[in-house]
């Protein structure tokens, strides 16, 4: 006689989705699909800023509705009376064609009165008589329940009618959003050299602090007391410490935008006078600030947001080294030529470089960037996307058994400048490949 099955094994929901691309994707299809969606994450994190981000993207209609700050006539109507029955007049408010997104803000901290018939037009598409126009969708942003906000909580039953989808801050989109919107440098420079940046102060208040960071005058830098106080509405104290002392890394004041280097250099004729005059005028302070702000920019995953954004090119970073000493170069180049994240950049596919390499198109470029001083990060970006490639391999074994790859890694590493080649090198013994060198 067969045993019974076993009870399937509870899992745990999954982790919270990163507000960012991912976030972006699903909450198309959800909005295709013309599904309900629950947004549920801490305030200040960017919920409302990737819905209005999908729609301008979509170029569709974005409405936003602040619940906490509604009465029931500006949602339900004001009653009339029509042919002897009570009718409700529809609000201005709510959309009567077109396509879009109707986002309702704080559903979760508005009163009962306004939360009922909020979650009839989300769950329903509609609302006594008024009907949710086809092209449109309804979302909501509501903040957790266990996090000691003052909220009214939302049944299990009800939940289930919706997308429900738990989302937490992403410091890799949060800085690349950052880079291209004007954040204080010193705002920056936290958040790049510290992880939990957003774990502890969202970003809508960083975003904040940088308001005020921008509106100093040079005098009111040096005053640690002013900064403190000012900042002291906005941060808990080890933040503020961390904001004070770094000011000798954000004070100072470069002419231009270093983000603006990396996408524009290429282009922008006031950009080029200004580094080869600091060049010129031997003044390597200015020199070495551009560097520094920019390698903690280049070695961060926030470069390979903005290379997808194309807030990075290479014609404008390689226009760039051809005007930076050589000392300054080469940290650029290392920067960048090691980020992983940055490696779609690059033209060439790691595959192109383990399968049959040998006099292949892509190691005619391999030898071009190469011999090209200009053009070392190309090489760089090239094997770190390759041991990228080899470390997510799921069949290694069949990996180390193949002599093609073996012989294709072989050619290659023979032919790499050495600090690449012994990256390289470090990934194939840690992974147990052996490659081949030619005879």
């Amino acid at each position: 006689m067969a045993k019974p099955s076993s009870a399937p094994v509870l899992e745990s929901r999954p982790a919270h989705i990163p507000v960012g691309p991912r976030l972006e994707a699903v909450l198309e299809l959800a909005y295709r699909a013309r599904r309900p969606v629950l947004l549920e994450g801490p305030t200040g994190i960017g919920k409302s800023d990737i819905v209005k981000k999908l729609a301008d993207r979509l170029g569709i209609s974005h409405v936003v509705l602040d619940l906490s700050l509604l009465e029931p006539p500006d949602l339900v109507g004001l009653p009339v009376i029509q042919e002897g029955r009570t009718r409700y007049a529809v609000p201005d408010i709510l959309p009567q064609d077109g396509a879009g997104i109707l986002m309702l803000e704080e559903l979760n901290r508005a009163e009962r009165y306004i939360q009922q018939p909020a979650l009839q037009l989300l769950s329903a598409r509609r609302l006594h008589g008024y009907e949710l126009p086809p092209g449109w969708a309804c979302f909501a942003a509501v903040n957790p329940e266990t996090e000691g906000y003052h909220v009214t909580p939302l049944d299990k039953a009800l939940r289930a009618r919706f997308l429900s989808l738990p989302v937490r801050a992403d410091r890799p989109n949060w800085l690349a959003w950052a880079q291209v919107n004007d954040v204080h440098p010193g705002v920056i420079a936290i958040a790049q050299a510290h992880e939990r940046v957003l774990d502890d102060v969202p970003p809508r208040t960083w975003t904040y602090v940088s308001h005020l960071l921008k509106t100093l005058r040079p005098d009111e830098i040096e005053n640690v007391g002013l900064l403190r106080d000012a900042l002291s509405g906005y941060l808990p104290t080890s933040w503020i410490e961390l904001v004070v002392s770094s000011r000798g890394v954000w004070s100072s004041r470069l002419p231009f935008d270093v983000r603006a280097l990396l996408a524009d250099y290429d282009r922008r004729a006031d950009l080029s006078r200004a580094v080869r005059g600091f060049a010129e005028a031997g003044q390597t302070d200015r020199l070495d600030e551009i560097t520094t702000r920019l390698v903690r920019l280049l070695e961060g995953p926030e470069a390979g947001v903005l290379a997808a954004e194309r807030q990075i090119t290479l014609a404008s970073f390689e226009a760039l080294l051809a005007d930076l000493p050589g000392d300054q170069r080469d940290k650029l180049v290392e920067a960048l030529g090691r980020n992983p994240t940055a490696t779609s950049l690059l033209e060439v596919r790691p595959e192109e470089l383990c399968e049959r390499y040998a006099n292949s198109p892509a190691q005619r470029k391999l030898h071009a960037w190469a011999a090209d001083p200009l053009k070392q990060h190309r090489v760089g970006l090239a094997v770190t996307a390759l041991s990228s490639h080899l470390e997510r391999q799921t069949k290694l074994a069949e990996v180390k058994r193949s002599n093609v790859v073996r012989a294709s890694l072989g050619v290659l590493l023979a032919e790499l400048p050495e600090r690449w080649a012994l990256d390289l090198v470090a990934t194939c013994k840690r992974l147990g490949i052996t490659p081949i060198r030619p005879g």
